[in-house]
């Protein structure tokens, strides 16, 4: 039996050197890491039994005094072996005489080979006591505990002893909040870059460049911006951009070919607080009103508790002659629903509640809960492009199948509702631009719009006289 120690600088290449000097049949008695790398302590021809009485004969010895350190893996030989372990030896290496040997011859081995029985009698002595083993020797276990043999294949990976893996700690976290940091900051690099590429293109073009000062006049968002003008031939005549800027504005917006009101049916309205709901159903009973007979039409709100919610709609169902019923629950609201079921027309204000409010998520259970129940999301034209876009995600919940916009007479940026509109692909039904029942309530038109731009903006930058404002007053 050989026994010997490899280091190298990983467990990979220990092992290749444990298969080339042992074969693939050698037993690794232990493994440990040190400053060099990883060290391997392995033996060929291993007999556990021979192990066994090796160890109790050099445990029944009187201690030896230490030997000079050796070097690396080289053991040192005893001079006066013990008779019965070179006996068992010798017995060992006759049994296996008549045996073909299948492996090829070697070189002769280097000095640090060595003849094992007695000196690793002697090493596995050393290696149990606790100074020695803690000095020169690696650990070896007990023969009771069968080692494990290495692996055949020499280019496996895996270790023989895998080590634990290492616990997630606060240090890990911290790297990778540094990773997802850097991998943001890489993102926006990138974006800024590309828009930057793309405003050096457009700058090329003075048509392009022109398209894209009016329209962020307009209060779009700056991707639509990019993308319409970018449609613009570079080489188109200046009196001819703003017509074809706003031809290809009108072409990207969703307008709802067919009139809900023709259809009839459950209506809800949803949207933010003070968006213009309760004056958009008051307008929408007087159009239908208008149209067929008061009787066809009933009104319900959901809006019980919010002080004055309740009585506008009322005060509007009173000048209108339309019933008003009230609806505070999910149950009580397809109750009454199934009772209104002979109207033709049955208009439905839901509550003013924020984007934020924990309560929006119950409203829309009601909706959702009521299937016959259409949805349109209410939203102000006097809103920034970021907050309408997060009221549109959060009502995503109810299901909207189109947009009222209102409060155009309000803003003199139409583009960023405009924007929300068309990233978010809902067909607007109707706009509003004042107070009046109904008269301050259109159907959606894509030319009409984006006609009124200019008109809006202009609007909104000409100065406040005090004397009209006197008169007007």
């Amino acid at each position: 039996m050989k026994i010997k120690r490899f280091v190298a600088h990983d467990m990979r290449t220990a092992l290749q050197m444990v298969r080339a000097e042992h074969g693939p049949d050698a037993v690794i008695l232990s493994n440990r890491r040190t400053d060099d790398g990883v060290e391997i302590v392995a033996a060929s021809n291993y007999d556990e039994a021979l192990v066994q009485r090796a160890l109790d004969a050099a445990r029944s010895e009187p201690a030896a005094p230490p030997a000079a350190a050796p070097q690396r893996a080289v053991f040192p030989v005893p001079e006066a072996p013990p008779a019965d372990a070179f006996a068992a030896l010798r017995a060992r290496e006759a049994a296996p005489a008549t045996e073909p040997v299948a492996r090829p011859a070697r070189p002769p081995a280097p000095p640090r080979a060595v003849d094992p029985a007695p000196e690793f009698a002697a090493a596995l002595a050393a290696a149990h006591a606790p100074a020695a083993a803690a000095a020169d020797f690696p650990q070896v276990p007990a023969a009771a505990e069968r080692p494990a043999r290495a692996s055949a294949e020499a280019a496996a990976p895996a270790p023989a002893v895998a080590p634990a893996p290492a616990p997630v700690t606060a240090a890990s976290d911290e790297q990778l909040m540094e990773m997802r940091n850097e991998l943001s900051q890489m993102r926006q690099m990138i974006e800024r870059e590309m828009a930057r590429l793309t405003d050096e293109r457009l700058r090329g073009s003075p048509v392009r460049a022109q398209a894209m000062e009016l329209m962020d006049d307009y209060g779009f968002d700056a991707g639509i911006t990019r993308d319409v003008a970018l449609q613009i031939p570079a080489d188109t005549e200046a009196h001819r951009g703003r017509g074809l800027m706003l031809g290809l504005i009108s072409k990207r917006l969703p307008i709802c070919p067919v009139d809900p009101l023709h259809e009839a049916g459950v209506i809800a309205l949803v949207g933010p607080t003070g968006a213009g709901k309760t004056t958009t159903i008051a307008k929408l009973a007087a159009l239908y009103a208008s149209q067929h007979q008061a009787r066809d039409v009933a009104l319900v709100t959901t809006d019980t508790t919010r002080i004055g919610g309740r009585e506008q709609l009322y005060s509007y169902g009173r000048q209108l002659g339309i019933a008003v019923h009230e609806a505070d629950s999910e149950a009580s609201l397809l109750q009454l629903l199934q009772r209104l079921q002979d109207y033709r027309l049955v208009l439905v204000d839901t509550a003013g509640l924020s984007q934020r409010d924990r309560a929006l998520a119950g409203q829309l259970n009601w909706l959702r809960a009521a299937r016959q129940v259409r949805t349109l999301l209410v939203l102000p034209a006097n809103s920034h492009h970021a907050d309408l876009d997060e009221v549109v995600r959060r009502f995503q919940g109810a299901r909207p199948q189109g947009v009222v916009l209102t409060k155009l007479d309000e803003t003199g940026r139409l583009g960023s509702a405009l924007s929300t509109v068309v990233d978010h692909e809902l067909p607007l039904t109707w706009i509003t631009d004042g107070q009046q029942v109904p008269g301050d309530l259109h159907r959606a038109n894509a030319a009409h719009l984006v006609l009124r731009l200019e008109d809006l903006r202009r609007a909104a930058d000409r100065p406040n006289t005090p004397e009209l404002d006197h008169a007007v007053a």
